[in-house]
């Protein structure tokens, strides 16, 4: 499993890097806007070029559940790239305004490129319009046989329901350091023998988990800081650690519930699987209508004439 890296607030994980590949290539298609009279709301810009709300949000929809949680929980990433966005089409303007554009070297390159990304689109679209796959593909039985085939490998980790109560510290501030971590003591064995949900309603300064009486959520040890991973896998159901030290900040522990690792079952890996074998099934339609288009033995290649281009080479 993927190691994963918290924010300085939660016990959750701040992901981004594929999330925000994801996004970026995108909105590349999309681009930034001129600004208009009557346009929606603008989230990002510069001078006259904006990014605006409806597009950050058509992008955002179209992600993946989780690729777009990973979005939402990495706010700097996502502000840098729309940074970037902006910089990007602001380059591009400048360079429209100077004419290069309008350079006949260029005016080939644009060619070239839209002539290549016209006949990619035509065929690809048509390929698939070729190669559907049948709407009641796959079938239960079918589903059920790839579980079967391949049920070892579908292994969840134990998982902890966990709650915390969370208080920040300064790495520039020893002096209020020392005051938060007594306080952090005091409180943990408050949370020991009182109302643990009510503590940190009132004291965690992690405003997310405070609200819900300080649950963090149901998370394996691996989506967790590792020092609060130690922690809560000495806990047994009911228990509270000691303050345990972070990076930005000290965490005091409850452990709700626990469960054992276990293997998936069929219906919590059924959407997976039947994204699989509908995947599988349009490759295999694929390679058969190519097969049928262009048989092996019907492609003519001029051996003496690839071998001189390849001589060029050298």
């Amino acid at each position: 499993m993927k190691q994963l890296k918290l924010n300085k607030q939660s016990l959750r994980p701040c992901l981004h890097g594929m999330a925000a590949l994801m996004l970026a290539s995108m909105f590349s298609v999309a681009g930034a806007q001129t600004k208009a009279a009557g346009a929606d709301k603008t989230i990002a810009s510069l001078g006259p070029v904006s990014v605006p709300q409806t597009e950050v949000d058509r992008m955002l929809q179209a992600l993946p559940p989780a690729e777009r949680a990973a979005i939402k929980n990495d706010r700097a990433g996502l502000e840098n790239w729309l940074r970037q966005r902006v910089t990007s089409e602001a380059l591009l303007r400048e360079a429209r305004s100077k004419g290069w554009a309008d350079r006949p070297e260029i005016k080939e390159r644009v060619d070239a490129a839209v002539k290549e990304i016209t006949g990619r689109i035509v065929a690809t679209s048509f390929l698939e319009s070729m190669t559907q796959v049948p709407a009641d593909y796959p079938s239960d039985a079918d589903i059920k046989a790839a579980y079967e085939q391949n049920k070892a490998g579908y292994n969840l980790p134990a998982t902890y329901r966990v709650a915390q109560i969370y208080l920040q510290t300064s790495p520039n501030d020893a002096a209020g350091n020392k005051k938060v971590a007594e306080k952090a003591k005091s409180l943990a064995a408050q949370a020991r023998s009182g109302d643990f949900a009510a503590l940190a309603k009132a004291e965690s300064q992690d405003q997310n988990s405070a609200a819900r009486g300080g649950e963090v959520g149901t998370l394996a040890l691996t989506d967790m800081l590792p020092e609060v991973r130690d922690a809560v896998a000495k806990l047994k159901p009911g228990q509270v650690s000691e303050p345990v030290q972070a990076a930005a900040g000290i965490h005091i522990v409850k452990l709700i519930d626990a469960q054992p690792a276990r293997t998936a079952t069929l219906d919590e890996m059924k959407p997976r699987l039947q994204a699989a074998l509908r995947q599988q099934r349009q490759q295999q339609l694929v390679q058969a209508y190519l097969a049928t288009l262009a048989p092996a033995d019907r492609v003519n290649i001029d051996t003496a004439a690839l071998d001189a281009a390849l001589k060029k080479l050298n």
